[in-house]
């Protein structure tokens, strides 16, 4: 029944049947932004292992419920390897075609209930993202356990599973979306530090004006805040959510306002940006409707340079044009909604990876299951060979 239902929605519309935004459904997803979304995900993902001390270097990494790559392909620049499984055979098809590093990675379809493809200690690094939410919970539980299995001695595996549904009574109110064109503003820096020590915080002074032909009312569409993120100098994202102050409850067209934001600097002494941008909360950020930030460099620390993550692999994964992904699909299909969504209680999972040899590094709320769902993104470390 699960592979019968994912390979009707690659043929669908594949892409929002991997990343559900709605503002893409019906075939609305142009390739450079959904890959682009895979680069943002990764970038923050191996910045935050950095910080947690379990920095990935080399080997062969799993994307497991890979879709047409978009994980995937930003990994490649990470590893001497990477496989990216899925049960459709349409999305597995896509991916090759998308392939833009194809002498690292390389596409398998896995219908099978496990990784028998794979003998033990195959991998040094799985990742799983919004795809076991999808799984019977047997299933789940199953993959869990295979993804310790193919994991070397020290290997690391990343995870995001909703635990349990929320009754409605915890659920937060629901934001609505607002027209696209009221997602535009412009961000001036008042005062900003230039410089900060590793770790330091500092105040930023800022005004934010409402450049659209619409009012954000809070009443009517929920929380806006402006918000910072850190990059690199070369603009890979770093650190994306640092720190938060809210709007007034209402900005009218042609309207600024005067906030005051705490920052805090990454660790480790370089050149960064501080990119300031406001936040729709559990909507998106105003950069994502094509909206403009305010970018501000900052030396933290007295000297060095933040190390650059980017490598030849990812140069050629970034380069070029995509082909229409839509024109290789059967043309006029609707696309899936009602996406199956199970859980795994927390005990549960956290029950599972110590059975199964591997210790829990870190976990961290997550919220990709919907308000309906608490939910927590899991960091699961094999047993070193002793």
């Amino acid at each position: 029944m699960a592979a019968e239902f994912w390979e009707e929605a690659a043929q669908r519309d594949p892409l929002y049947a991997i990343l559900s935004d709605p503002s893409r459904r019906g075939r609305q997803w142009d390739l450079a932004s959904f890959f682009e979304t895979g680069r943002r995900e990764i970038s923050l993902l191996l910045y935050q292992l950095r910080r947690l001390g379990h920095p990935l270097a080399g080997g062969r990494a799993l994307d497991f419920g890979c879709g047409v790559g978009r994980l995937t392909q930003a990994l490649a620049p990470s590893f001497t390897e990477v496989i990216g499984l899925d049960i459709s055979p349409t999305m597995i098809a896509l991916a090759e075609r998308l392939n833009r590093v194809p002498g690292v990675v390389r596409y398998v379809r896995n219908a099978a209930p496990l990784l028998s493809a794979f003998p033990d200690g195959h991998f040094d690094f799985v990742y799983s993202d919004i795809v076991l939410q999808h799984l019977d919970p047997s299933e789940a539980r199953a993959f869990v356990v295979e993804f310790l299995r193919v994991l070397r001695p020290g290997g690391l595996a990343v995870f995001q599973l909703p635990s349990r549904r929320r009754a409605a009574d915890e659920q937060p109110a629901r934001p609505s979306h607002m027209p696209d064109a009221a997602y535009r503003a412009r961000v001036e820096a008042m005062h900003v530090p230039s410089e900060l020590p590793p770790a330091g915080r500092g105040e930023c002074a800022l005004r934010v004006r409402n450049t659209s032909g619409e009012p954000w009312r809070q009443d009517a569409y929920g929380v806006f805040r402006l918000g910072n993120h850190w990059r690199d100098e070369a603009g890979t994202m770093l650190v994306q959510d640092d720190g938060r102050v809210a709007l007034p409850r209402t900005v009218e067209p042609g309207d600024a306002v005067a906030l005051t934001l705490t920052v805090q600097a990454p660790s480790d002494a370089g050149r960064y940006v501080c990119e300031f941008d406001l936040v729709h909360e559990a909507i998106w950020w105003f950069a994502d409707k094509g909206s403009r930030t305010l970018r501000v460099p900052v030396l933290v620390g007295a000297t060095g340079q933040q190390e650059n993550p980017h490598t030849p692999n990812e140069a050629a994964a970034a380069a070029g044009t995509y082909p229409d992904v839509y024109a290789l699909l059967p043309s006029g299909a609707a696309a899936v909604d009602d996406f199956p969504m199970h859980g795994v209680p927390r005990a549960d999972v956290e029950r599972i990876v110590q059975e199964s040899g591997g210790t829990l590094l870190f976990v961290e709320p997550d919220e990709r299951g919907g308000p309906e769902w608490e939910g927590y993104r899991y960091f699961a470390k094999t047993r070193e060979a002793r």
